[in-house]
């Protein structure tokens, strides 16, 4: 997988969405660095940790922002983020359990990005600017 480096097209136009996206593609990079390097289970758990704790914390945030300036997106992407959430869990658990691979976490959370970031966010935070 290439690294991921940030593009005028996954601008939102919010500085705060915009700047959590950026660290997201940053996460998301270093997820595929260090999960396909490292093969202690421990730190591969506490990485994707970090994923699920940073993915809630994002989502949290950028749905009071849509409270603020455009509710009647809110509903809309708080369904999506709760679909993410469970589904990230679930292959998490999975990974613990064995069953899944690090590596299919990282494609799974690309095209998360590039499906819901790319697409969901921007089309919804453009009417901000």
């Amino acid at each position: 997988m290439p690294r991921f480096d940030w593009q005028y097209g996954y601008q939102t136009n919010n500085r705060i969405v915009d700047l959590q996206h950026k660290y997201f593609l940053e996460l998301m990079n270093r997820l595929h660095e260090e999960l396909g390097a490292n093969v202690d289970p421990i730190y591969q758990e506490r990485l994707l940790d970090e994923l699920l704790a940073y993915a809630r914390f994002h989502f949290i945030s950028e749905e009071n922002i849509l409270l603020k300036y455009l509710p009647r997106r809110f509903a809309h992407q708080q369904r999506l983020h709760e679909v993410l959430v469970q589904e990230l869990q679930k292959k998490i658990a999975s990974m613990k359990a064995g069953q899944t691979t690090a590596q299919e976490i990282v494609h799974f959370v690309v095209e998360w990005f590039f499906t819901h970031t790319v697409t969901e966010d921007v089309t919804d935070f453009l009417p901000l600017s």
